[in-house]
């Protein structure tokens, strides 16, 4: 993400056409550090959104609807004070800085005209809004920072307002002369060209510079050193395409995406990024896309990180009690000595004396060999003898409970990491709720929900549609997969599944299997498990009436047999094979 100065610049131009001569009719502060103004201009009301969020600091026009508090907080009250049914006269932004001032004019109680500014500055953790007089006193601020807070200046009612100032080159400057040519015998070979750009013109970023590098054919990599004129040249060139699109305001906003997220957002074309371009109408329209989706993408990455926590949490225990149930198993070779010796104490209890620590006795169990059989001092004869009968009894009924519990904590095992995977894949909020509500029901996790409904309405499992016209249902969750397999499926379907892993069922339900609809089942199988990410996936298919479901499976949970692979080269995506339904 980068509101760079360049962004900043785009926005304040964008919002001055709107907005100039427009009159404050409503104010709000939906949360801690969010500002709303409600603007009628020419006709028409805008919500115009201040942010001084951490990291979601911001300024454009919203259409997003706001919850308000019952109750404003007081940087609110005084906004109303100060600038309700007043005019915004200007809006400037500060040289190439990231920060954007409002001159707003007023009639006070007496009918005289006052003057205040509204600034934002858009400066990560340092963002803030702050109000002022017509002579940049400081009337009040969403953060009130003091020395204790920072050491470069306090930000209290009563205090001057003073910019941050920089060393930094403004390229708009009318007497702009430091292009890269004239800084060329100042810079030191070793400097990255990348750094040069955005440590040396105000307003630029890591985004900018490295679009200006890319698009002067410069290597990245190399030291400023090593750059030759000819590419220096092409840059300087550059440079100043850019400052002439700056001045004459000719803007291109663009969002940026990878196959799941928007990456980055700006206010011009980036050839160099390499992610899918989505050209937007507005700055604004860029700026609130990208934040709302990400927004929900983080909700989307913390909801999944937290069932994913307790999930591997149960997974760690289910695997401690695996191996304390084999560690069991494995007394088993030892358990019948045990009982052996307690028979032939019991035999020879006459021998016996307390205060013996061993015993030599004749083994009739092994051609009446001598063995040594240790004994506790501390006891009699005849408890001598009990103790090796509890000791057996106990080994035995841990044997026989690992035998019967063995094979349930297994499933649970499987069936968590099948849950696992799921979760992984999901990529939606109302598919990890589904996947709580199983994981609730099958008491695995608790329900910390107030809460206490079920989800009205169940997802549907994905369908697709191949060009020979058959049908394939692919699994979301545990819950479809049983659906599609149990319900959906006829005997005579075909069943799918990545061989041995993790993965969605897939279903295909067609008339006569042919190489076509085996490949787009194949690989919709890969592609849908935790095999995905792999090269080469294995994947077994079999019809539907080979595969059942052991008494008290969890869900999902399946067995089958008569079945064939299929190796999936999971370069090779049949795409133009088949269409994605719903």
């Amino acid at each position: 993400m980068s509101y760079d100065g360049l962004v900043t610049k785009a926005i304040t131009f964008e919002i001055k056409k709107l907005l100039l001569g427009g009159k404050i009719q409503k104010i709000s502060q939906p949360s801690k550090n969010d500002i709303v103004l409600n603007i009628y201009s020419v006709g028409k009301s805008y919500k115009l959104l201040l942010s001084a969020n951490n990291n979601e600091a911001r300024v454009h026009i919203t259409e997003k609807k706001y919850e308000n508090p019952i109750s404003p907080p007081n940087f609110c009250m005084v906004l109303r004070k100060y600038l309700n049914q007043s005019k915004i006269v200007d809006i400037e932004q500060y040289k190439m800085d990231r920060v954007i001032i409002f001159h707003i004019s007023s009639v006070d109680e007496m009918g005289f005209d006052i003057s205040n500014k509204l600034i934002v500055e858009i400066m990560g953790k340092y963002s803030n809004i702050i109000l002022t007089d017509e002579n940049y006193k400081i009337i009040d601020s969403i953060k009130r920072v003091n020395f204790k807070m920072s050491s470069v200046r306090e930000i209290l009612p009563g205090l001057e307002y003073k910019f941050i100032e920089s060393n930094k080159i403004n390229i708009l400057e009318s007497d702009f002369s430091l292009d890269i040519l004239k800084l060329d015998k100042n810079i030191a070979d070793n400097q990255n060209p990348e750094k040069l750009l955005y440590e040396n013109y105000l307003g630029f970023s890591p985004t900018i510079a490295k679009e200006l590098i890319y698009k002067s054919n410069i290597d990245p990599r190399i030291n400023w050193g090593l750059v030759s004129e000819d590419e220096k040249q092409l840059l300087n060139d550059n440079l100043y395409e850019l400052r002439n699109s700056l001045i004459n305001n000719t803007y291109s906003p663009v969002l940026y995406k990878n196959s799941r997220n928007y990456k980055e957002f700006y206010s011009f074309d980036l050839s160099g990024l390499g992610f899918e371009k989505i050209l937007c109408k507005s700055m604004s329209n860029a700026i609130e896309n990208f934040y709302e989706s990400n927004k929900s993408n983080d909700r989307l990455r913390q909801i999944k990180n937290n069932l994913l926590r307790k999930i591997n949490s149960q997974i760690k225990l289910v695997n401690k009690k695996i191996d304390i149930l084999n560690k069991n198993l494995n007394k088993e070779k030892n358990m019948d000595s045990i009982r052996m010796k307690g028979d032939l104490l019991a035999a020879n209890v006459n021998k016996l004396n307390k205060g013996y620590k061993e015993i030599i006795l004749k083994d009739f169990y092994n051609n009446n060999k001598d063995i040594k059989i240790s004994l506790d001092s501390r006891k009699n004869p005849w408890e001598n003898v009990d103790s090796y009968y509890k000791r057996y009894k106990k080994i035995k009924n841990s044997i026989d409970f690992a035998k019967d519990d063995l094979p349930k904590q297994k499933d649970l095992l499987e069936y968590l990491n099948q849950v696992c995977d799921f979760v992984e894949r999901s990529e939606s909020i109302s598919d990890l709720d589904e996947i709580k509500e199983e994981l609730i029901e099958n008491k695995i996790i608790k329900n910390t929900s107030r809460n206490k409904k079920k989800t009205k309405a169940k997802s549907k499992p994905m369908q697709f549609k191949t060009v020979d016209n058959s049908n394939i249902y692919v699994g979301k969750n545990s819950r479809q997969n049983d659906y599609i397999t149990l319900k959906l499926a006829n005997k005579n379907d075909y069943f799918f599944h990545v061989r041995n892993a993790p993965g969605s069922h897939v279903i295909l339900k067609t008339n006569l299997l042919n190489e076509n609809d085996i490949k787009i089942a194949s690989y919709l199988a890969a592609s849908n498990s935790s095999q995905a990410k792999s090269n080469k996936v294995d994947v077994d298919y079999t019809e539907k009436k080979n595969v059942n479901k052991a008494k008290g499976a969890k869900l999902g949970m399946v067995y089958y047999e008569n079945f064939k692979t299929i190796t999936v080269n999971m370069d090779e995506n049949p795409k133009n094979l088949y269409e994605k339904i719903k």
